[in-house]
């Protein structure tokens, strides 16, 4: 009975408390649930402008550590679930720092909030901001009750400051000179001192009335705890007498089986008794025939000893002569097996002096035969070597002169056969005002690719100097339909499939324009300290299961760009230290950081970093490297 009248005690403060705090924390006439009135009329009259259609919900934000606006304002959406046709969404915020983007957002001054941060978390959101209590246009609204009735200020400004706009007729119900406002907060503030002090008194009356709740809570609870130890203590002695009368009643079966055994143990033991005394006599007669046998055997181990002695003495002769024996014996053996290898060497030494002997003789006759076909090599390699100079002068001759070109654009070449005839060649050539620069890479290196580099130049020739073709893209579509041709390639088969891999490049001084088209070869183009790469189709000026026409590049030109055409040489020479490739982008960096020297330095740049890089390795393929500038 007591604990139920303390829990109805309890109930009682709680809600003494409760009323104490909305009194408080509002202002007299002016409750929560017209709070929440309040705000969802005023909501309706709020314009945010276009943005507000891809809103999904009409969010109110409550600021306060309470939440009884908030369940005022929850009930009140149940019967209203819409504003402005869309759905009603109530979210509190426990302190400035966790308020996020709201539709309207509402703060009592005797929250004690600091406004200015709340504003500065609006800032740049279009958020209604209602306030109450609050100074003279420190919010967008601010409630005040005054004689019991609510009213409100409404700062357009801030509001239109905001991004947002009201319905002229909710303004004019609004509060508009800042005297009208002192005179209504005067009066207000007046009524709420009277609350104030009214709270106060009934503050202290609380006080008092807790103070004795809690005093008979704390006897009710100290009985409470008394009693439940006592009755824990009950039960476990409980428990323990119950564990000692089972104890009890098994000692009790216990000790009657052992007295039942105890019986049988001492008729077992008398039993045991008699026929110890039988065979305590029995073995008193042993024991004498025993001791009897004891001075016969030290009799005999006696005799045994000294015949041992005279044993051990004839083992130690035994094993003498054993030991001479097999020494005698190793020794024979040892003499017999050394003589027989003695034999069997000298044998084999006079058959290896014979195979040596007739070893030498045809040794000899082959030296006779390898100087024969070293003079024939000799011979053989120097008319191969004049061959292949006149095929290097055949080619040089093929090849334009680089002089004729020279007077026309900034330029430099370098050309580094890996034989003495080379796979890599260039073409110059001027039409119509316009210089056609090649630079191309047959298949292989030396006399097989100085053939194609040689079939490839005639052919330019005839394509660019008879045939007036110009346009980069068109020169390699006929270069490749004439070798296709010359060499009978086919899609299938055994035929042959060397190419060659070519960039073009055609330079138009009066339209400053560079066309480009390249199999497998691309263009370089630095301009202002920065390398732009032109990539070439991916297939080669022969046969290939891929034939589409060449791309044509248009590069419009400004003066001192400098641009590039290179076979793979250069970049897949190894060395360094660690002995690897020298790599497209290390060239790139390269060129980038040599640009602005003049172009006949940039190709003697070029080579000494090639032979530094090379050191002692092989030079594996032929090197081309051209560079013009604008």
């Amino acid at each position: 009975m007591s604990k139920k009248l303390i829990r109805i005690l309890i109930i009682c403060f709680l809600s003494i408390a409760t009323g104490l705090f909305v009194g408080a924390n509002g202002q007299g006439g002016f409750d929560n649930s017209t709070r929440a009135l309040y705000i969802f009329d005023m909501a309706r009259y709020i314009d945010y402008g276009p943005g507000f259609a891809d809103s999904s919900n009409f969010t109110i934000g409550v600021l306060d550590q309470t939440s009884e606006l908030l369940w005022e304002m929850g009930n009140l959406s149940k019967t209203r679930p819409t504003i402005q046709d869309k759905p009603v969404q109530i979210v509190a915020f426990r302190s400035e720092d966790k308020i996020i983007h709201t539709q309207i957002l509402y703060v009592n001054k005797n929250s004690g909030f600091n406004l200015k941060k709340v504003k500065d978390r609006l800032a740049g959101h279009q958020t209604m901001l209602i306030t109450e209590g609050y100074e003279f246009r420190e919010s967008m609204i601010n409630f005040i009750v005054v004689d019991g009735t609510p009213q409100f200020e409404a700062n357009e400004e801030m509001i239109r400051g905001a991004g947002m706009s009201v319905n002229q007729n909710f303004l004019f119900a609004a509060i508009k000179t800042k005297e009208d406002w002192e005179d209504l907060f005067i009066v207000a503030d007046a009524d709420l001192q009277i609350q104030k002090e009214t709270v106060r008194i009934q503050a202290e009356e609380i006080e008092l009335q807790k103070e004795e709740i809690l005093a008979q809570r704390m006897l009710l609870d100290s009985l409470d705890r008394a009693i439940a130890e006592k009755e824990e203590t009950l039960k476990i002695k409980e428990k323990e007498l119950e564990n000692q009368l089972i104890k009890l009643e098994n000692q009790e079966g216990e000790i009657e089986s052992q007295r039942r055994i105890i019986y049988n143990q001492q008729q077992e033991v008398k039993i045991q008794q008699d026929t110890l005394s039988a065979q305590r006599e029995k073995i008193a007669g042993q024991i004498t025939l025993i001791n009897e046998q004891l001075l016969r055997i030290g009799d005999q181990e006696d005799r045994i000893k000294i015949q041992l002695a005279t044993l051990e003495k004839q083992k130690l002769i035994l094993y003498f002569i054993g030991f001479a024996l097999i020494l005698v014996l190793c020794l024979g053996y040892y003499i017999f097996r050394a003589y027989r290898i003695k034999k069997e060497a000298n044998r084999r030494l006079e058959e290896k002096n014979q195979t040596i002997s007739a070893q030498k003789e045809e040794i000899q006759k082959h030296c006779d035969q390898v100087s024969a076909q070293c003079e024939l090599i000799s011979y053989q390699k120097q008319h191969i070597t004049d061959s292949i100079m006149y095929a290097k002068r055949i080619q040089a001759a093929l090849i334009p002169s680089v002089e004729l070109f020279s007077d026309k654009l900034d330029h430099f070449i370098l050309f580094k056969p890996l034989s003495i005839v080379s796979g890599d060649f260039y073409w110059f050539g001027t039409e119509e005002g316009k210089h056609i620069i090649i630079a191309a890479d047959c298949t292989g290196h030396g006399v097989p690719g100085a053939f194609m580099s040689m079939l490839g130049i005639t052919m330019l020739n005839d394509i660019v100097s008879n045939r007036k073709i110009i346009m980069p893209d068109e020169i390699l579509n006929e270069l490749r339909d004439n070798i296709i041709h010359s060499l009978g390639q086919v899609a299938e088969g055994d035929s042959v499939k060397d190419g060659m891999d070519v960039a073009v490049c055609v330079v138009d001084p009066e339209k400053d324009i560079l066309w480009y088209a390249g199999a497998n070869s691309p263009l370089y183009l630095v301009r202002d300290n920065e390398l732009i790469h032109y990539r070439a189709d991916k297939m080669p000026v022969a046969i290939h299961y891929r034939m589409d026409p060449f791309t044509r590049h248009e590069i419009p030109l400004k003066k001192e760009d400098a641009f590039y055409i290179f076979s793979d040489g250069y970049a897949d020479q190894f060395g360094g230290p660690e002995d690897k490739k020298f790599m497209t982008a290390q060239l790139k960096k390269t060129l980038v950081d040599i640009v602005n020297e003049p172009m006949m330095k940039q190709g003697e740049i070029l080579n000494e970093i090639f032979e530094t890089w090379k050191g002692d390795s092989p030079q594996i393929d032929d090197v081309m490297l051209i560079g013009v500038r604008y």
